[in-house]
């Protein structure tokens, strides 16, 4: 008998396979989405030492303009291709240092936060281009401040150390306006007021529609949705105490080296809930009365926050702290930083691979199972013969009249077809 596997069978078996290993996968990455665009995109590690950081905030927007063949926006934008780009800083340009200091006063005022930014540097980029039958405009300013007095209180004992948050989350509404050598003055909190001294004949085209109204209404530098959004104690963190030098202590070293804990937002997930951005997607009558359409791209805020030492989110009065320890706690000693148990991390990973394991097994067995056995009659056999003797008949090896060889060499050999 020869045994044969099904084709039909196997394709199912290996796609089950596949099915159940995207599951699975997908159980140990549950809520983790593709990163990207984010209307602001900040980044800042805080040191125990409580030196100078220099963090990063990464605004972006974007906004598109569809618009018919003829009509008067297609004339002006269609074809136009600009690059705006620059930086500054406080140091040297007086509007710079009045807007960190407007920045300042919103920490202090409305966040409650003794963080003060000493310096700020600006990079700012502008992209127009326009085709046949639509524009974009793409908006990305990075702020960098300098950043002292963020430590609440030093660690002391068994005091952790305390870490002032409520600082990142600034809103700055006020428009400000750099003067620069190449492109003249530019607002670069308003998207507006650039089209406004870049492309003069757009701005009047728009003024009145509700396209206006899109472009003039939000300010860029409005961090505010890094915590309202996503509360800081939602968001995904991780600490890993093997970075604590804790065995080094019976010999007289204290471990130089720090554990870090990590805590960043941005993505939709079971724990941190499902992140909501109002795009505009919607139409608009020009003032030469031809309909167009205008939409935008932004997308949920995201955050990156790197803490020296095993550390913790906590809400204080209505602002958010962090709270930091050298060596984890006795009693989480091995609890990351949202409050589940390394331990507990490291036994879900387990049991889902045990639970990979035995599907895999399962599913090797039923499809040994689907095996079929195919009666294929009696077995042939042909006497060999040279290859340019079967196209004639003739035989090149003599036979017997009882049909069997008379050379051992050519005894009948199973045939391969």
């Amino acid at each position: 008998m020869l045994r044969f596997i099904s084709d039909s069978e196997s394709t199912r078996n290996v796609t089950r396979r596949l099915l159940v290993t995207s599951v699975l996968t997908s159980l140990l990455f549950f809520g983790a989405v593709s990163p990207s665009f984010a209307t602001v995109n900040f980044s800042a590690t805080l040191p125990m030492a409580g030196n100078p950081i220099n963090p990063t905030y990464d605004f972006e927007k974007s906004f598109y303009i569809d618009y018919p063949a003829g009509s008067k926006l297609q004339t002006i934008l269609q074809g136009k291709n600009m690059t705006i780009t620059f930086e500054d800083n406080s140091t040297s340009d007086p509007a710079l240092k009045t807007f960190m200091q407007q920045i300042n006063t919103d920490i202090v005022s409305n966040e409650h936060s003794t963080a003060v930014i000493t310096d700020l540097v600006v990079d700012y980029q502008l992209l127009i281009n326009g085709y046949s039958d639509h524009a974009s405009f793409d908006y990305k300013v990075v702020l960098s401040p300098t950043v002292t007095g963020y430590i609440l209180n030093k660690a002391s004992g068994d005091i952790p150390q305390t870490f002032d948050a409520s600082w990142m989350a600034f809103n700055a509404s006020a428009p400000v306006t750099i003067k620069t050598n190449q492109y003249g003055p530019i607002e670069i909190n308003y998207p507006i007021d650039s089209i406004k001294t870049q492309l003069p004949d757009l701005y009047s085209a728009l003024k009145g529609t509700y396209a206006f109204t899109v472009f003039q209404s939000p300010n860029l530098f409005d961090a505010t949705g890094l915590f309202s959004e996503q509360p800081v104690n939602k968001w995904d963190a991780l600490f890993d105490p093997a970075y604590t030098l804790t065995e080094t202590a019976g010999y007289g070293y204290k471990g130089q080296k720090t554990a870090v804990t990590t805590f960043s937002s941005g993505l939709s997930n079971a724990f941190s809930g499902t992140l909501h951005v109002n795009n505009i997607d919607q139409d608009f009558t020009g003032s030469d009365g031809v309909k167009y359409h205008i939409s935008t791209k932004e997308q949920a805020n995201a955050g990156t926050i790197n803490i020296e030492g095993h550390a913790n989110a906590n809400q204080v009065q209505g602002g958010w702290t962090f709270t930091s320890t050298t060596q984890a706690s006795s009693t989480t000693s091995t609890a990351t930083a949202g409050g589940t148990s390394t331990m507990m991390v490291y036994g879900m990973a387990g049991f889902a691979g045990v639970i990979a394991v035995v599907i895999f097994i399962w599913s090797n067995k039923k499809m040994k199972e689907v095996v079929h056995e195919v009666d294929t009659g009696p077995i042939q056999y042909e006497t060999r013969q040279h290859w340019a003797d079967k196209f004639d008949g003739v035989s090149s090896s003599p036979v017997s009249s009882d049909n069997q060889p008379s050379n051992q060499d050519d005894r009948p050999k199973r045939s391969a077809i």
